[in-house]
């Protein structure tokens, strides 16, 4: 995906980008052979360009809403990646591409692992947000659990400093 954190609007980039996909997607089975082997290949080559795209995008609207902050770091960005692993074959097809009803067309067939594969990715970025709504929240207790240890060691500071303070001009 092309563009960068000057552009006005990344989800518009987005929205482009997985149109270029579908179009890529759509013209492999204009120019390929029927055949399973193929058929796995587009999905999974659409599936890794859409999980690409929405990563690239998650970034850049990351720098966006804060013009202080940098891009995901590298092992952020990996941990998403690896949460977002290839979807099993098994998934997406439950017997052989070519061995379903016959009356079923190509087209069909094509259009069929497309919708299921659609619905496991968005089964899977649903799963990514839970995960991460989970962890920031497990952040942000651990953070405040510090804030909070500092706290009271602040707060016992002062009160002493107050009190020998207090006992240095008493005496």
């Amino acid at each position: 995906m092309g563009f960068s954190k000057s552009d006005k609007d990344p989800n518009e980039g987005l929205r482009l980008e997985l149109h270029r996909l579908v179009d890529v997607y759509c013209d492999h089975h204009q120019n390929e052979p029927e055949g399973k082997d193929q058929e796995w290949l587009a999905l999974w080559e659409l599936e890794d360009g859409v999980n690409e795209a929405l990563l690239n995008t998650v970034d850049l609207n990351y720098q966006n809403d804060s013009q202080d902050s940098s891009p995901l770091l590298p092992e952020v960005r990996q941990e998403l990646r690896s949460r977002l692993g290839r979807s099993p074959v098994i998934f997406l097809e439950d017997q052989d591409f070519e061995s379903r009803d016959p009356r079923e067309s190509f087209s069909d067939r094509v259009l069929r692992c497309f919708q299921r594969l659609l619905g496991y990715l968005l089964q899977k970025w649903r799963a990514l947000l839970a995960w991460l709504r989970r962890a920031v929240a497990a952040g942000v207790r651990a953070l405040c659990g510090a804030v909070e240890a500092v706290w009271s060691v602040f707060q016992d500071f002062c009160s002493f400093t107050a009190w020998a303070l207090r006992f240095t001009i008493q005496a």
